[in-house]
């Protein structure tokens, strides 16, 4: 109960919180927000070397060398684009992560339908907060683009939306009242909620959580000691790169330069942990 309640509760507790006292809307809530997405979202993926040496079998140090420069070598791509051509880069990681949150529900439905849910996910605070994510998008790009880029992504929206009331339904149809009521809780919180509390809500509270135990259970091989140590060594790198990308970012407000440096910096640890779970998935028998 605690589990099937515990994501819509807090949702419902931060939309009245926001109605009734405001505050949350504001560039403190913002910046505590990304720092949250930040923190939660790095350690989900520090075990995907370890994961991709055993799936692989490449167990030995050059083994794990080449998947780590195979990693570096996204990593570092996604940074260059992020640089040389912004607004592709942008594009780029929000049709990674429509695609990437859409396996949280891909279990026993169809792919369509998990794929408006995800869609929705990432569209619908552009519709329901359009300057706001305009603005964002406007400091990730540099330029005018990413206003651009956020309105039509909230003009695409609408659909995804529907569908993902459709999953909701068929959800508990099925007796899946904790896929339903997970959908549920994400979609108001980005209808009611200002855009990033809404995605730290679910990016904390539910899709690192979740993937984190999976790399758990999948390396369960490892010893408690091995997993703990490389998790600290991994997320206090990914920490430090973050603030290398905050201190030599330019001119920028705090406050937008801490949006920023988290959104870049969770998209390029998320290129290659997105292509190592695709590449996973189809080695897994149908």
């Amino acid at each position: 109960m605690l589990r099937l309640f515990a994501l819509p509760v807090a949702t419902l507790l931060l939309v009245i919180f926001d109605r009734f006292w405001g505050g949350i809307n504001s560039a403190h809530a913002n910046m505590l927000a990304a720092v949250a997405i930040v923190l939660a979202g790095i350690p989900h993926g520090t075990l995907d070397v370890e994961i991709a040496a055993t799936h692989f079998g490449q167990k030995g140090f050059s083994g794990k060398a080449k998947i780590i420069a195979g990693y570096l070598g996204c990593a570092a791509a996604m940074v260059l684009l992020w640089l040389q051509l912004p607004e592709l880069a942008l594009i780029s990681f929000l049709v990674i992560s429509i695609v990437h949150f859409s396996r949280d529900w891909r279990d026993g439905v169809d792919p369509f339908l998990a794929m408006m849910v995800g869609w929705a996910l990432v569209a619908l605070p552009a519709l329901a907060s359009p300057d706001d994510v305009a603005m964002i998008f406007a400091a990730l790009t540099g330029s005018y683009n990413g206003a651009v880029i956020a309105a039509l992504l909230g003009a695409a929206s609408v659909p995804a939306a529907l569908g993902s009331l459709v999953f909701a339904f068929w959800a508990f149809r099925h007796d899946d009242a904790q896929s339903a009521m997970e959908v549920l809780a994400c979609i108001a919180a980005a209808l009611f909620l200002p855009p990033l509390v809404a995605f730290a809500i679910f990016f904390c509270g539910l899709h690192s959580p979740r993937h984190m135990a999976d790399a758990l259970r999948e390396t369960g091989n490892l010893s408690p000691l091995k997993k703990t140590a490389i998790i600290i060594a991994v997320f206090a790198l990914s920490l430090g790169l973050g603030v290398l990308m905050f201190l030599f970012q330019g001119d920028v407000p705090t406050d937008l330069g801490i949006v920023r440096t988290a959104f870049i910096l969770i998209s390029t640890l998320t290129v290659p942990h997105f292509i190592l779970e695709h590449i996973l998935s189809d080695k897994e028998p149908a």
